[in-house]
Formats: C-alpha cells, sequence, structure tokens
C-alpha cells in the first residue's frame, strides 16, 4: 500500500539523492507557477514539505497553506520544520481532498502526480478546490521518461507508477475544462500549469 511505502521514507526521506540544485529546481518552479497575490495553497503531496519553507518565505500574499498528504509520517517530518501560523496539515488521499470547491487559489502537485491511483481523478478532484480562474501545477524535477524509468527501477509498490507527458496531461486537464497556460518538457524538467474555467 502507498501509505505504507511512504511513512516507512519518512524518516530517510530528505537524506534520499537528490540532484545538487534541487532546492533551485523547487524554487524556479514555484516562482513559474505562484500567482501575483496569490493567497490560498494547496501543496499536494506535499512529502516532509520541501516546497513549503520556500512558499512562506517568499510570498506573504499567501494567507493560508495546506500541506496535504496520504503518509502521516511524511506530514509529521514536515510540521517539524515548523512553517509558520499560516500553514496547516491534513492527512488525506488526493483523489478525495476534503475541501469545500471554491477554496483554494493554486493546487501544487510536485513530484506525485504518478504516485495517484488514478492521475484523471485525482486531478478532477483537484480542479474541484479550486475558485473558479485558479491555477493547478503540475511540476517534476526531470521529464516524463526518466521519471518512469527511475520509478521502474526502484520496483515494489512505485515500480508502475507512470508520468504522461506534458502534451498528453495538458490535454486530459483541457478535457476536464481547465485551459493550458503552460505546458513544457525536457529531460531535466517538467511542467504543466493549467487555469480552472471561470465559469466554474
Amino acid at each position: 500500500m502507498k501509505r505504507d511505502y511512504f511513512n516507512h521514507l519518512a524518516e530517510e526521506w530528505d537524506s534520499l539523492p537528490v540532484p545538487p540544485d534541487a532546492a533551485q529546481r523547487a524554487e524556479s518552479f514555484l516562482r513559474a507557477v505562484v500567482p501575483a497575490g496569490c493567497r490560498r495553497v494547496l501543496d499536494v503531496g506535499c512529502g516532509t514539505g520541501i516546497l513549503a519553507g520556500c512558499l512562506v518565505a517568499n510570498w506573504p500574499s499567501i494567507t493560508f497553506l495546506v500541506e496535504l498528504d496520504l503518509a502521516e509520517q511524511m506530514l509529521r517530518r514536515s510540521r517539524a520544520k515548523g512553517q509558520d501560523g499560516r500553514t496547516c496539515y491534513v492527512c488525506a488521499d488526493a483523489l478525495a481532498p476534503p475541501f469545500r470547491g471554491n477554496s483554494f487559489d493554486l493546487a501544487i502537485c510536485y513530484n506525485v502526480i504518478p504516485h495517484f491511483e488514478s492521475a484523471r481523478s485525482g486531478l478532477r478532484a483537484l480542479l474541484g478546490c479550486l475558485r473558479p480562474g485558479g491555477w493547478l501545477a503540475v511540476g517534476h524535477m526531470m521529464g516524463s521518461a526518466a521519471v518512469n524509468a527511475l520509478h521502474a527501477s526502484i520496483g515494489g509498490p512505485v515500480a508502475r507508477d507512470t508520468l504522461p507527458s506534458a502534451d498528453l496531461l495538458s490535454a486530459d486537464l483541457r478535457s476536464l475544462g481547465a485551459r493550458t497556460l503552460k505546458s513544457e518538457e525536457d529531460a531535466g524538467h517538467y511542467l504543466v500549469l493549467v487555469e480552472k474555467s471561470l465559469s466554474g
């Protein structure tokens, strides 16, 4: 089960090998997707909180940041890093987020989409959490082929966790009523940014 798998990894997660510029890549991703004046942010599959510190430090307009993860031990590690009073922590499945519609200006999925049981169901649910005109951002530190090869090499519960190409993911989101703002992919970069329909 994915929850057990990621709970087991939580203690060592921050010491696992990452590219030397991983923090800079994460910040560049955020600078590309956080709109001016953004107030309410949902960080989906937040893990140990690799985005939270950057969000809190660099976007004072954010008044409410939700760190959401399926694994309670990941959230425990994130909470221990001590953000501020704007941040809350929710243990739940992204396919059934416990929020009302119109709750967020931005939903972020960074290095997490392949682990959804159904990417389409998860994306539909997250779009439902956004206000009309809100943004949904999907990012990875490598292209889809590299992500898929990595998961296959790790094996176990993530062996079949795959990421579609940016173009395919953008098309899927458009079929759910979103408008593509950015769709970019190369060997070391993956970004899909969409806007929820203004009609909701």
